[in-house]
């Protein structure tokens, strides 16, 4: 029987709650990959100069943290489903970060507040995937930037990921929904008014989507 929506949020709540008692200790299993993906992200928000960033799935602060500590002056938001990690990155005390529990796909600050939103392996946990894309959009100024870090691969991959792999990783209690193919991201971020600057299928299974709001 397929999930609801909120089934989905639960399993990653229960997950990630989980994965907050070890995500920052050196030692987070497969968790450890997540981390890889921090110096292309980084890099690809430095391309432009920035004021406000939200940090969408931010789980433990990592991200924020790395750019608090680059570039201290800007205004950083990161938002999580799982209490528990909020609680985790809030316990930093980083001077002018705010760290609120959220639903991506709902998100509730006020339109044109940042000039980039970021997020990294928490996309494919998203059940809506449509409404984070319109949301984005909504609270991106004109001209801001999505920078988009997740699971993609060949269409055949992504077919034996969501039809084998996935379903597996459920019945041992994660929370992910779906990947997607390098179409659908961008036909996703198009079809929020999005301009696909970047869509690529990097290595280790890495999607690379940067969209601006124009």
């Amino acid at each position: 029987m397929a999930r609801t929506a909120d089934e989905y949020k639960q399993l990653s709540i229960r997950e990630f709650t989980k994965a907050a008692k070890v995500y920052e200790s050196g030692h987070a299993g497969i968790y450890e990959m997540c981390k890889d993906d921090y110096p292309q992200m980084l890099a690809e928000l430095e391309r432009e100069p920035f004021s406000d960033v939200l940090d969408v799935g931010c789980g433990t602060g990592a991200v924020i943290e790395l750019l608090h500590g680059k570039h201290p002056g800007a205004r950083y938001v990161g938002l999580d489903l799982t209490p528990d990690m909020i609680a985790v990155a809030k316990a930093k005390g980083l001077d002018g970060c705010e760290f609120v529990v959220g639903d991506a796909e709902d998100l509730s600050f006020a339109a044109n507040s940042f000039d980039a939103v970021l997020t990294s392996n928490s996309f494919h946990h998203y059940p809506n995937p449509e409404r984070f894309f319109a949301g984005v959009h909504r609270v991106l100024r004109p001209g801001g930037r999505l920078i988009l870090r997740d699971y993609t691969a060949n269409d055949f991959a992504v077919w034996l990921m969501n039809t084998f792999e996935l379903p597996l990783a459920r019945l041992v209690g994660h929370g992910d929904v779906r990947i997607l193919k390098k179409s659908e991201f961008t036909h996703m971020a198009q079809a929020a008014g999005f301009e696909v600057l970047a869509m690529e299928a990097q290595k280790g299974f890495r999607a690379h989507l940067v969209a601006r709001k124009s």
